[in-house]
């Protein structure tokens, strides 16, 4: 019986796997930067430039592989 609770992974709601690892990756990236990760376009949206897109991208899947270690993520 302890074996088989010991292999049960806790759930977690897909909205909060969603913010999980993007809060994370997010992190890595501001973290990583030796620049500015960020641009403005001409109506004043923000958004990561292209190689901070393509390494939150890469962060963001690792960390999935991470919390899929321990987590199992839930229905949306």
């Amino acid at each position: 019986m302890g074996e088989n609770m010991s292999n049960k992974k806790l759930v977690v709601p897909a909205e909060t796997w969603i913010e999980l690892y993007s809060e994370i990756a997010g992190w890595h990236v501001q973290e990583s930067a030796l620049d500015n990760p960020t641009e403005t376009d001409d109506s004043g949206n923000e958004s990561y430039t292209e190689e901070a897109q393509a390494k939150f991208e890469e962060a963001a899947g690792e960390v999935e592989n991470i919390l899929e270690t321990f987590f199992e993520k839930g229905e949306a």
